[in-house]
């Protein structure tokens, strides 16, 4: 007997509420059901997938390494059913855009803009979080493409470089190296830093910084760029921020760009595709933005 939709819906509900009562009442189905779509998978694939924990149930190892791939195989099928209706009905299906935050708020709306302008037939979806929100969407198909930093390093995802994306260090405008001219890392060591939560790219980019500089200095945690930007504003501490998400606080003076030695790394936007079969729809938009 092969493994059906229904089995692998039933495997990731239990994986992702931790117990079979959780998963039954998720998908509207009885407990003994639920049992019996694990077990029946289990057999299928030929090693349990799940094991008692307490009066819950959790994934083996072996369930743990199915995960991933029960999430993509359902995914992918979603896909195929998106673009089946697609030629079916002659409407190009919805491109599903996963962004983070600072290429969603600064540099894709007027290459978005600049698209739908060519390509008005084709629908776009647009969903924001940070880098790890951006990579989880792609893995399990829930994006077709991501706007973001460098691809993973395990091959899963095919990286073209869209844009350069610098990053600067900033401050409130009377802060007392405003204006110093040029100084070392090292003069911040004392600063409070201003930094994204743990999952965000732009955080690790200020980890690396800082750890390559032998300092470790206070830090406080905010969730967006623009509310790093607003805190420095008021003298919270410093920033280190995308230059496109506080180039309109510079210019008005809002607030400074320290000039620092050595200077903050740069990085790339990325246009993220799966490496296996990505859609018509979004290879024609990673065309686009790449061309741009």
């Amino acid at each position: 007997m092969a493994m059906t939709l229904s089995q692998l819906r039933t495997f990731i509900a239990v994986a992702e509420d931790g117990s079979v009562r959780a998963a039954a009442e998720r998908l509207h189905v009885s407990q003994p059901s639920v049992s019996g779509s694990i077990a029946a998978l289990s057999e299928e694939v030929g090693v349990p997938l799940t094991e008692r924990d307490g009066r819950g149930m959790k994934l083996s190892p072996a369930g743990e390494a199915f995960l991933p791939h029960a999430i993509e195989a359902l995914g992918l099928l979603d896909l195929g059913t998106r673009m089946a209706q697609s030629a079916a009905s002659k409407v190009s299906s919805t491109v599903r855009i996963a962004a983070v935050y600072t290429a969603a708020e600064s540099l894709l709306p007027p290459l978005l803009r600049a698209f739908r302008e060519a390509h008005p037939d084709v629908p776009i979806q647009l969903e924001i979080g940070n880098r790890e929100f951006v990579l989880e969407l792609l893995a399990s198909r829930g994006a077709d493409i991501g706007i973001g930093g460098r691809p993973p390093e395990d091959g899963s995802l095919d990286g073209t470089i869209i844009a350069r994306n610098e990053h600067v260090i900033v401050a409130a405008p009377d802060h007392p190296l405003a204006g110093s001219g040029t100084v070392s890392v090292r003069d911040l060591a004392d600063e409070t830093w201003l930094v994204r939560e743990e999952a965000s790219g732009t955080r690790r980019l200020v980890d690396e910084y800082l750890a390559a500089a032998h300092i470790t200095p206070p830090v406080t945690t905010i969730g967006s760029n623009s509310a790093v930007a607003a805190a420095a504003m008021v003298g919270l501490g410093v920033g280190l921020v995308p230059l496109v998400s506080v180039e309109h606080q510079i210019a008005s003076g809002q607030l400074v760009r320290l000039s620092v030695e050595p200077p903050p790394p740069s990085r790339d936007w990325y246009v993220l595709l799966p490496s296996r079969r990505p859609s018509p729809a979004a290879g024609t938009l990673a065309e686009f933005l790449s061309a741009r």
